[in-house]
């Protein structure tokens, strides 16, 4: 039975650990990264377009990073510590506490937003919680976002805050609000790591990033649950380690932790389309495969979806591999490689894990570019799924209503006209190529095409419309 989450004001107060500094390493070539890598070193971030990775570490080791790495430097305290200097939990960001009070708020004030339900319990024993907003009925196609799998990264959390906020406040208003809304049930797991997130309340460990099982069964500093899952988990020791002690130590086997049982059993219950898994930071958009960085059957439609999301952010894209380093055991694999679902890991490009703590406009910059990302998803995903729509500009005669099966997009698409006149119809690519003219009202996908986004364009003397749709094999 679902368990209702009654929104709790419940204060926890964490020991006071090591403090811990971002330094940014020089590293250009795939050796350097390698190099860098085989340290043990938290790598936090980087680019090989820029020539750089951060680390983060203790601030006894920092002086010794800095002897190894002449060129390195230390990067702003407040990128890696939290030091809100008001009455909230976490700056600028919500705090666990104030996540609750959000979420229940938000749905009592929209009856488009369900009450936060559990989908499981914490190591801890606190509830793992989603949201639903949707105004469709039961059937309608889900896609999801989380965020704090790692429970240093805040930023990731208040972009699914300022997405849910303007789904609920737009729709009704804005055309792409209500139509996602409409035909979609979004679901939102704010807090995958929320032992975590309240470890890192001020007082208290601030840059801790795994869960909070310290002792079950092998003593470590907690399992890093984005190297817990089970599609090719423990593939390597390069993209996840076996040692306790590392930052992406992957568990003892796979999905060993409770927090990642409970999100695979809850995914596979709602079966999404896709979605996004939000990290920081960096600004990248990542898709699989993570765990080898090889290109996954649906290379095409992943990168052609990644030109489009990112085209307001500029946020670098591609696999995990050609970005940062290989991942094992990763949530976007396993959202692919074992269910087939169409998700990317964001790096939202924050300054470090706290940069927005006392800075409102970066974080408010953010989450809008963020927001672009999230809006356009949903879009594609829908699209890709057939979900039926209707458009039109122009006179009342040029209405045009668009039917697409569901994947694979294998034989047919269908269109109609009401009203006189002529009409010409034509398929094109992300180029503008037009590849074909449907003239009959059929169009079947030709086998010799690449998967990926196409148009179709119908047209008639004074008016013309355009819809989006994906081609997945």
């Amino acid at each position: 039975m679902q368990k209702l989450l009654v929104a709790a004001m419940v204060l926890l107060v964490s020991s006071a650990m090591n403090a811990e500094r971002l330094v940014r390493i020089p590293a250009v070539t795939d050796s350097d990264f390698i190099s860098v890598q085989s340290m043990g070193y938290d790598i936090t971030a980087g680019s090989r377009d820029e020539g750089f990775v951060d680390v983060c570490i203790a601030d006894r080791y920092v002086e010794e990073t800095l002897q190894r790495y002449p060129d390195a430097r230390l990067l702003p305290l407040e990128w890696s510590t939290l030091v809100s200097t008001d009455n909230t939990e976490m700056g600028y960001y919500y705090g666990p506490n104030e996540n609750n009070v959000f979420w229940a708020t938000l749905a009592e004030s929209s009856d488009l937003v369900d009450t936060p339900v559990s989908y499981g319990t914490s190591f801890e024993g606190r509830d793992l919680y989603y949201v639903r907003i949707s105004n469709a009925g039961a059937g309608a196609p889900a896609i999801l976002f989380t965020a704090l799998t790692h429970a240093r990264e805040a930023g990731s959390n208040a972009v699914l805050i300022d997405f849910a906020s303007w789904l609920s406040a737009e729709y009704g208003s804005d055309t792409m609000a209500t139509f996602i809304l409409d035909n979609s049930q979004v679901y939102f797991v704010p807090m995958i790591n929320v032992d975590g997130y309240y470890y890192n309340l001020p007082s208290g460990a601030n840059n801790h990033r795994k869960n909070m099982n310290f002792s079950d069964p092998v003593a470590s500093s907690g399992i890093d649950l984005n190297r817990n899952f089970t599609y090719m988990w423990g593939y390597d020791n390069i993209g996840s380690s076996p040692d306790p002690y590392s930052e992406t130590y992957r568990g003892h086997q796979a999905a060993s932790e409770v927090e990642t049982q409970a999100l695979i059993s809850f995914m596979q219950s709602i079966n999404p389309i896709g979605g996004f898994h939000y990290h920081t930071y960096g600004g990248y958009l990542l898709y699989p495969y993570s765990y080898n960085n090889t290109p996954t059957p649906h290379q095409s439609t992943f990168q052609n979806w990644a030109v489009e999301l990112t085209s307001q952010n500029n946020y670098q894209y591609g696999r995990c591999g050609e970005i940062l380093y290989n991942a094992n055991g990763d949530a976007i694999d396993w959202s692919y490689g074992e269910n087939g679902y169409l998700f990317y890991t964001p790096e939202v490009d924050d300054n470090g894990f706290w940069g927005s703590q006392n800075d409102s406009t970066l974080l408010a910059t953010n989450n809008l570019e963020c927001r672009f990302m999230n809006k356009r998803l949903c879009m594609f995903l829908l699209n890709y799924t057939g979900i039926s729509q209707e458009s039109s500009e122009g006179t009342e005669e040029s209405g045009l209503y668009v039917s697409l099966s569901e994947n694979p997009v294998s034989s047919v698409l269908s269109y109609e006209i009401t009203g006189a006149g002529n009409v010409t119809v034509s398929i094109l690519d992300v180029s503008g190529r037009t590849i074909a003219y449907p003239s009959d009202g059929t169009w079947a996908v030709p086998r010799n095409i690449p998967d990926g986004v196409y148009l179709i364009r119908a047209e008639t003397a004074s008016s013309s419309v355009t819809e989006r749709f994906t081609v997945l094999r």
